[in-house]
């Protein structure tokens, strides 16, 4: 199969310049919610200069911790869940290019390894992904969603008529797909069940990096939850197509990721500095009893 010239070009591309670019731009990854737990990864210590990534667990009754820390330098975690099983890309950058491998686990196991280390041309997991079985990955990279098979190259998964740049797995076999500007709820194969449009403001002036996107949403009982970078905002669209602000952000911070976790929005910012420091987190639960830190260092 001859693959989108856009996939083809991340495979092409400096690799060496993304990677400076991951490292002084905002966290790569994303936050999950599985069971009784929020998962997020990080890199550990906050300010390591070789950028180890860890992944951090909480519970609602309990201050986050470190579950699981890379061994290797320029690495970032990748996370997607089934049921209780969770699925983690461990991504390196080492020799001018990426290679990545997959791992599971549940909480409170020991993670197991189920694809072992392959050169990861086309950033597999970067912009979401689920685990269709331990030998197929389904992704998204802009501007499509493709399937991976063990030892194969990506073919294309769904087509879902606009360019896409993020996947989230829902339950129940549906699809959360978050284009330039709208977003679409599907089931596995692509059919359109509800969709969202407009999603950024065109009048946003001094953006983070210029970047006027939503970087990130979630989706619950007809609502869907949004990371607003380009307006530093967590807002929330409910079922019955209302938008409203959930919290507005000022500088440094960027906000990033979203989850529905139990009756809290989770909302994740980082405070962004390039000057040379790396981002520091800002994570917090906001519910109708207000809104609490879970994890925010100054």
């Amino acid at each position: 199969m001859n693959l989108p010239p856009a996939i083809l070009r991340l495979g092409l591309c400096g690799c060496a310049l993304l990677a400076a670019l991951q490292l002084s731009a905002h966290p790569t990854g994303n936050m999950i919610a599985v069971g009784d737990y929020l998962l997020w990864p990080y890199v550990a210590p906050l300010q390591d200069p070789q950028h180890h990534a860890c992944l951090m667990i909480w519970h609602r009754d309990s201050t986050p911790r470190l579950l699981l820390q890379s061994g290797f330098a320029a690495s970032d975690y990748l996370l997607s869940s089934r049921d209780e099983d969770i699925y983690l890309i461990e991504r390196r950058h080492t020799g001018g290019h990426f290679e990545a491998r997959v791992l599971t686990f549940k909480v409170g196991e020991k993670p197991r390894v189920i694809w072992d280390w392959f050169v990861d041309s086309w950033r597999v997991g970067e912009g979401g992904f689920f685990m269709k079985s331990e030998a197929e990955i389904v992704f998204c990279t802009y501007p499509g969603v493709y399937i991976l098979k063990k030892g194969g190259v990506p073919q294309s998964y769904l087509q879902a008529g606009i360019p896409l740049k993020r996947l989230r797995k829902l339950a129940h076999g549906r699809l959360l797909l978050l284009g330039e500007n709208s977003c679409l709820l599907t089931n596995e194969q692509g059919r359109v069940l509800h969709q969202w449009q407009n999603l950024t403001d065109e009048q946003v002036e001094d953006a983070p990096l210029g970047r006027n996107q939503v970087f990130d949403v979630d989706y619950h009982h007809g609502s869907l939850l949004i990371a607003y970078w380009g307006k530093r905002s967590f807002e929330v669209i409910d079922s019955l197509g209302q938008r409203r602000r959930l919290l507005q952000l000022a500088a440094p911070l960027a906000p990033h990721w979203v989850a529905f976790f139990g009756s809290e929005y989770m909302l994740f910012a980082s405070a962004l500095s390039f000057e040379g420091s790396n981002p520091l987190p800002h994570l917090l639960g906001l519910s109708e009893k207000g809104t609490r830190p879970v994890w925010v260092e100054k």
